[in-house]
């Protein structure tokens, strides 16, 4: 599970939450792994129920601080997937990269370390690109690149599209990660997996209950983690999952092509050989920048990881590390 280290803490209140604040927490001081920085940054949302603003606190990690500011190497944020399934699964990624650049993590709004209203009008795509915006805001990015797992892609794709980085902070370069460009598609995939999983099984003489439980774990180590055990960080994220804002809330979505895609940075697309995002729930990436009217267009690839599912970094770490570092390098400038 992950180590966590016993520090001085104080206590940031905002309008009626109270969260502890970490002191600026350095890890990795015995080679344990890179060092970080641990605080939130404050988000907003009009008050439905009165004329006022709800201020939240969103948690957020930051490997190798120093070098958040490079003009060099600058830095990558990265965005969760779930929706709600806490960015403790992907801080293996920052192991990848050397001291030279920042790898920016935070908990979306309802999961995680971050603050968890009850009231479900705070959720919505729209909020949540709205907080990667404030996100950017607060580090005072200048430059950076993006990184979005699964529905982590379409906060970030829906964050250019609305050209949200544009006066905001210069987004150098865009990976999805095992992102499908709809949803719909993305749960009819999953169903049909499923149907594959319950015909290879013998399931006619045991109860309704452990025949679901078995075809969940068979789709898990088919088509989502295809490792022989869960990686620690997988565990402790989905322990920290939120409930309120989920899949139902974004069952409907579908990638639209931008009104102006011509400042779009560089997309690199990823997923695995045996994920349940599928070649057909990413068409849709390729139909939207197949549009760019720009002579030469938005550069735009797509990597499939042989016997990975959809959790790559975890998977091949190694490989998937090179991918990002590379994709990041060449569009540093």
């Amino acid at each position: 599970m992950t180590t966590t280290f016993a520090t001085n803490q104080n206590i940031l209140s905002i309008k009626g939450y109270a969260c502890n604040r970490p002191q600026s927490r350095l890890f990795g001081q015995f080679n344990f792994g890179p060092r970080f920085n641990e605080d939130f940054v404050v988000v907003t949302r009009p008050d439905p129920h009165a004329a006022d603003i709800n201020e939240f606190p969103l948690y957020c990690r930051i490997y190798n601080p120093s070098s958040i500011h490079s003009t060099e190497s600058p830095p990558l944020v990265v965005v969760h997937g779930g929706p709600s399934l806490p960015s403790d699964y992907l801080y293996p990624l920052a192991h990848q990269f050397s001291t030279s650049r920042s790898i920016i993590f935070y908990d979306q709004l309802g999961c995680g370390r971050s603050s968890q209203p009850e009231d479900r009008c705070m959720y919505s795509i729209e909020n949540a690109v709205h907080d990667l915006k404030e996100l950017v805001h607060s580090l005072q990015l200048d430059k950076f690149h993006l990184l979005g797992h699964s529905f982590g892609g379409i906060v970030a794709y829906e964050y250019l599209a609305a050209g949200m980085h544009q006066g905001s902070g210069d987004c150098l370069s865009l990976t999805l990660d095992s992102t499908p460009s709809n949803m719909k598609t993305s749960l009819e995939e999953c169903s049909r997996l499923e149907e594959e999983v319950k015909t290879e099984l013998i399931l006619e003489d045991i109860e309704a209950e452990e025949a679901t439980r078995l075809v969940q774990d068979e789709l898990r180590r088919r088509n989502e983690c295809r490792l022989e055990e869960m990686p620690d960080s997988l565990v402790t994220a989905i322990e920290g999952r939120g409930t309120i804002f989920g899949l139902e809330e974004v069952a409907d979505y579908v990638a639209h092509s931008p009104s102006s895609i011509d400042s779009f940075p560089s997309v690199l697309m990823i997923r695995g050989q045996y994920d349940f995002v599928t070649e057909k729930c990413i068409e849709g990436w390729r139909e939207i920048f197949s549009q760019d009217s720009k002579p030469r267009g938005t550069a735009y690839r797509e990597e499939e990881m042989s016997n990975c599912a959809h959790y790559c970094h975890l998977e091949d770490a190694q490989s998937f590390g090179d991918l990002i570092k590379s994709h990041c390098f060449i569009n540093d400038y």
